[in-house]
């Protein structure tokens, strides 16, 4: 019998975010050195008071358990913008027994991995000041309770002050973590001052670095030498731009292993270290470099001096990522606007499968509830229904397809997140998303991701949200307009029908006759309307009573049947008158 693999998961706010992308390649990484299987949770940002259905991402949170997962990772650094620590622990502690290992803060009783950027700060700004003779700095802070955006500004402060840097010297402006958001806190303050003295501008992470650049281009700051740019976390992106970004490294693939194979031990029953620290490093270049780097730095234990040939940091972009990139962006808005009709569950259902594929997506398991669930409010805990369904699936590795294969629809997601033999999970992992619309929970989608930008899988699972949300209220609409009008025909036959005999009454006639007239002047036809009524039906009721004359009145009407063309209109206009309209006849 095969040993079972351990199955990994990992909690981050965002799959675009490039900061996460790096984490999950080490945790990738050790994953399959040790074959593992790995889940990926984007769950957004708790309590977000800017998003209004952030929080419905959450929702997928309900399937980490043990019938799932063997533990989890948490990164809990981007959780701290609007999270307290006493909630962070509290939330995190929810998840045990499941073992967990926390990523960027320290959290009593969970083994965590902490980030010490101080000597990385310290090499970079002695620099700064000493050789690079910057004297007036502007740092771009963060709104909000990241604990590691208020590290980091701390220890920023700190040492300037340290090298002798006067407060009045020293200023902080606060935006997000954002680009935009950083760009309009420069413009704004450019606005407001007329001018932007400073001599070194210090960003709490690349992207607020890179919407820096952008300003200092529109503005005409020479970058180094009128302003020095500082970032944090060293992306991918940072030695492409221009000018290469000088950074701060943190190490998050080293991160994203080190979680893992702590991860490993834990789940094992080995003890491990409650506190995991790991040194960031700075990475000089051409961003800070006014006036050269001295031996010193490229031989210092906290940084080092990126001199890379540019042939060599450019030999993983051509220069064509850009056009990649648009045309990706350019095939996923095309296909919004493609799904903008109205249509039915089954032809989603047909077509679904194959829609995804195009977007490089190699496995996709669509699950939806029973009913859709109204969160109408923010919530930190999601109560999974017992019932929900596959309602498409399809996996190119062990060519699994709900339009070919017989599907076990039908299961309790309490119980597993996906039936046995749908979907196969390894190291490069799944990501688990929640599928919603406005308050209205659907279910959650698991798909392997291919090589498209993670941006066009954002995107594609918040339309696929949307997309199965209109079908489901179109189904439903049809199917309340059709039960609707099963209905109204029944009352419609009712309000035309003699209730006794069954025949046409005076409005169906009327209405049916007007029908056969019109048709009869246009094909220039003649007919005929005979009239009759029951001789002696008084005389019956008060004989007999009217149940017997109930009884000739439905005898009457079966003679007249008989003995009448089947097109014929048949009608009780009365108590015991009857008429019938004749198309296509004459006296003769």
């Amino acid at each position: 019998m095969a040993k079972k693999r351990l199955r990994v998961g990992l909690v981050i706010d965002y799959i675009i975010s490039d900061y996460s992308q790096v984490i999950i390649s080490g945790i990738r990484k050790t994953c399959s050195e040790i074959q593992a299987e790995l889940f990926i949770f984007p769950i957004a940002e708790m309590h977000n008071i800017h998003s209004t259905y952030d929080y419905q991402n959450l929702a997928v949170t309900a399937l980490i358990s043990s019938k799932n997962l063997d533990g989890i990772i948490f990164c809990s650094g981007t959780q701290m913008h609007y999270l307290t620590k006493a909630e962070l622990v509290s939330y995190l502690k929810s998840f045990t027994p499941l073992p967990v290992v926390n990523l960027s803060l320290e959290v009593p009783g969970i083994p965590s991995i902490v980030v010490e950027c101080y000597n990385a700060y310290k090499v970079l700004i002695d620099n700064l000041v000493d050789v690079q003779k910057c004297d007036n700095f502007v740092i771009v802070g963060v709104k909000g309770n990241s604990a590691e955006a208020k590290t980091r500004t701390k220890y920023i402060k700190e040492i300037l002050q340290e090298k002798g840097i006067p407060a009045n010297k020293i200023t902080l402006l606060k935006a997000s973590f954002h680009y935009l958001d950083t760009l309009e806190c420069l413009e704004q303050y450019y606005a407001e001052n007329g001018e932007f003295k400073f001599n070194a501008l210090l960003c709490l992470n690349d992207e607020m670095a890179y919407g820096a650049l952008l300003f200092c281009k529109k503005h005409g700051l020479r970058i180094p030498e009128d302003l020095v740019v500082v970032g944090f976390d060293d992306l991918e992106n940072s030695p492409c731009c221009f000018p290469p970004l000088t950074s701060i490294n943190q190490q998050l693939f080293e991160q994203g292993r080190k979680a893992t194979s702590i991860l490993i031990d834990l789940i094992g029953g080995k003890e491990v270290d409650k506190i995991t620290v790991i040194e960031a490093k700075s990475v000089l270049r051409d961003s800070t470099c006014r006036n050269g780097y001295t031996p010193e730095m490229e031989n210092s234990e906290f940084c080092y001096v990126d001199s890379r040939p540019k042939n060599e940091v450019f030999s993983h972009n051509s220069g064509t990522e850009w056009y990649l990139k648009k045309s990706q962006m350019y095939q996923i808005t095309n296909y919004y606007t493609e799904m903008q009709y109205n249509m039915t569950v089954e032809q989603l259902r047909t077509r679904i499968n194959d829609d995804v594929r195009s977007f490089g997506i190699s496995a996709c398991a669509v699950v939806l509830y029973e009913k859709p669930i109204e969160m109408a409010t923010p919530f930190d805990y999601f109560n999974l229904p017992h019932k929900a369904s596959v309602f498409s699936a399809f996996d190119d590795k062990n060519n699994f397809d709900s339009n070919k294969n017989a599907c076990p629809h039908k299961f309790d997601p309490n119980n597993h997140m996906l039936p046995a033999g749908i979907l196969e999970v390894g190291a490069e992992g799944l990501f688990v998303i929640s599928l919603f619309h406005n308050t209205l929970q659907y279910g959650y989608i698991v798909i392997r991701p291919g090589a498209y930008d993670t941006s066009v899988y954002d995107l594609l699972t918040k339309i696929m949200s949307t997309i199965i949300s209109s079908t489901y209220s179109y189904s439903l609409m049809d199917k309340e307009k059709t039960t609707f009008r099963a209905k109204y025909d029944k009352l419609d036959v009712i309000a035309r029908t003699d209730e006794l005999t069954g025949l046409n009454n005076r409005r169906g006639l009327f209405d049916l006759g007007q029908v056969t007239l019109n048709f009869a002047k246009t094909m220039k036809q003649s007919g005929m309307i005979v009239y009759c009524d029951m001789d002696g039906l008084k005389k019956i009721n008060d004989t007999f009573g009217h149940e017997s004359g109930d009884r000739a009145i439905i005898a009457e009407s079966i003679i007249l049947r008989g003995n009448f063309r089947s097109n014929d209109i048949v009608s009780r206009i009365g108590g015991d008158e009857f008429m019938v309209f004749l198309e296509a006849a004459s006296s003769a």
